[in-house]
Parts: structure tokens; C-alpha cells; sequence
């Protein structure tokens, strides 16, 4: 191989974007390893170099292991992008390009405070959104590394490795569970358990983890895709009621 004068930082990336891509078009055989040979080849990064940064294969590993985790917190649907959506599900257009509400010559806040149900109108957003976010997700190597990584890591977990897997579970459902409040609150809704929005995020992020995998894995992605949006709405129809008085406010949306 060529000698390349390349920064540290340089040959860092090279070798993490190798191995994301390594993972999320191969995943991994046999936990623990990831086979830093095939990852060197594919970055262009000689021995040499690798082992100026990392001093044996455990350093290598570790790191591996930072790029695999990583991409679980990758951003999905901006609020901009889920506000359109969500006007889309409230609005929506006549031929000649007017809200329902704007041809009728009805303000939106009567339209939406009238509405028969604003448990069906989120659980329509959720499902267009989800949709949206699943070409995002299945379009980043980061996001197909982590699910194929997990699960594979699932079945063997060191401590530390399980207390990391804690770890991030936890982070998403809070970012997931944001989500969802910022939902109840645009709709007017409330969770039907008591537990609150906490099982819902738990159980819409099975779903989308579940899904990802699925597909990545060779499974068909068009029934995969369409029981995971149907997974979602159901869930959304079946845990949220609406709140008494309450009126539908998108802004909520922005968080």
C-alpha cells in the first residue's frame, strides 16, 4: 500500500467511515469481532498508521465499537418538515389549493376545535412522519450500523457493553418520549396509561429499531414499512384519548 502522509485526526475518520460501512452493509458474524484488516483495506489506512493511533487490536476494537453506538441519536424529521406534515393531516387542500377550512370560510381554530377526532388526525401525522423518517433512517449507514451492531450485541453483552446499551435506551426513549408529548400537546390529548408518554416512546422505539433491522437484513422492506407505520398509528389510537376541552395547537409541534 502507498505511504500517505495523513493527520491522525485524518486517518481517524477515514477508519470510522469503514467501519460504519462495514457494519451497515455486512453487519457482524461473530460478537465480538470486526475485523480490522478488512476495515484498514477498506479506509486505505496501512498497519503501520493504525497502530501509531491505536496500540493493539483491543484499541481498534473499542473504537469500532464507538462508531457502531453512535449513530443511535441520529436527527430524523426537522420541525419545520413536521409542522408542514402535520397541516398537511389538518388542512388538507382542495383542488383549488385551499385548507377545507379556508373553503368553507371556517376559521382553523373552529375547524380544529370541532374536529370528530384528534386521536385519528395524530395518529394520520404519525404515520406520514414515520414513513418520512424511515427513508431517513434506512439512508444512514450510521443508523443500519447501530441496529445490526445491537443486535447482534444484544445476545452477548459484556458489563460495560450493557451498561452502555442501558445507556442509550435510555437517552432515546427521553428524546422519543419528547416527541410524543410535543404530539399530545398539538392534538389535545392525554395518555390513556398512567404510566404516561414513558410507554408509549418505549414501544415506538422497538418498532422503529425492530423495522430498520428487519429490512437491513434482507427482509421484504414494503411489508416491513407498512407494519411499521400501521404499528404506529394503532399505537397512537390505542393509547392517547382526547382531553376534554381541549383544542388542537401545532405550534406545540416546535417544542
Amino acid at each position: 500500500m502507498p505511504r500517505t502522509h495523513r493527520t491522525t485526526e485524518e486517518t481517524r475518520s477515514l477508519v470510522a467511515e469503514a467501519v460504519v460501512d462495514f457494519v451497515a452493509h455486512h453487519g457482524i458474524a461473530v460478537w465480538p469481532e470486526i475485523p480490522m484488516e478488512t476495515i484498514l483495506e477498506s479506509a486505505g489506512v496501512s498497519r503501520a498508521s493504525a497502530y501509531r493511533i491505536w496500540s493493539g487490536r483491543s484499541a481498534f476494537s473499542a473504537f469500532a465499537l464507538e462508531q457502531c453506538l453512535a449513530g443511535h441519536a441520529m436527527a430524523t424529521l426537522g420541525a419545520d418538515r413536521a409542522l408542514a406534515l402535520a397541516r398537511e393531516v389538518v388542512e388538507p387542500e382542495d383542488g383549488d389549493g385551499e385548507s377545507s377550512a379556508q373553503a368553507s370560510g371556517t376559521s382553523e381554530s373552529d375547524a380544529r376545535s370541532t374536529d370528530p377526532s384528534r386521536v385519528e388526525s395524530a395518529a394520520r401525522f404519525i404515520a406520514l412522519a414515520a414513513d418520512e423518517e424511515l427513508d431517513i433512517l434506512l439512508g444512514s449507514d450510521r443508523w443500519r450500523a447501530f441496529v445490526r451492531f445491537q443486535a447482534v450485541a444484544l445476545d452477548a453483552p459484556t458489563p460495560e457493553l450493557a451498561e452502555v446499551l442501558d445507556r442509550i435506551d435510555s437517552e432515546d426513549s427521553a428524546r422519543v418520549r419528547a416527541v410524543y408529548e410535543r404530539v399530545a400537546r398539538a392534538w389535545g390529548l392525554a395518555a390513556v396509561s398512567p404510566a404516561g408518554t414513558a410507554v408509549i416512546a418505549e414501544a415506538a422505539l422497538l418498532l422503529a429499531r425492530s423495522a430498520v433491522a428487519r429490512i437491513v437484513s434482507g427482509r421484504d422492506e414494503a411489508r416491513m414499512r407498512s407494519t411499521y407505520i400501521e404499528g404506529l398509528s394503532s399505537l397512537v389510537r390505542g393509547a392517547f384519548r382526547e382531553r376534554p376541552g381541549a383544542t388542537m395547537d401545532l405550534a406545540e409541534l416546535a417544542g
